[in-house]
């Protein structure tokens, strides 16, 4: 004999080998019982899959625009000091550059 609440409980519902419904009591909270997946809670919120090195953190992206944005100074110093013309963009930026370092001043003291 079945204790009152065991024999009250909702039923799994899940289909056996025979094609009729699994007759077990469900697992607290869940529509399946032990045997049939309502002990598992599933597959785990968010996508944790997608973190994996951290290759592409906002850090290591901040700081991969820095090593670029040197890369591109230094090449326009290469050209520079190879004698090879400079574009526009590529001379402004050196002269930014030489200008927040103290180096280059547009207006000479008088």
């Amino acid at each position: 004999m079945q204790p009152e609440n065991l024999a009250n409980a909702p039923r799994c519902g899940a289909k056996t080998r025979s094609g009729k419904p699994c007759q077990s009591p469900a697992v607290r909270g869940r529509n399946r019982c032990r045997m049939h997946g309502g002990t598992n809670g599933g597959a785990p919120k968010g996508n944790r899959n997608a973190w994996k090195h951290g290759n592409r953190s906002s850090e290591a992206e901040s700081q991969l625009k820095k090593v670029r944005s040197v890369d591109r100074d230094l090449r326009a110093l290469g050209k520079l000091r190879q004698g090879i013309a400079l574009q526009t963009s590529e001379m402004d930026r050196l002269l930014d550059m030489f200008s927040t370092a103290g180096v280059y001043q547009t207006k000479y003291p008088t």
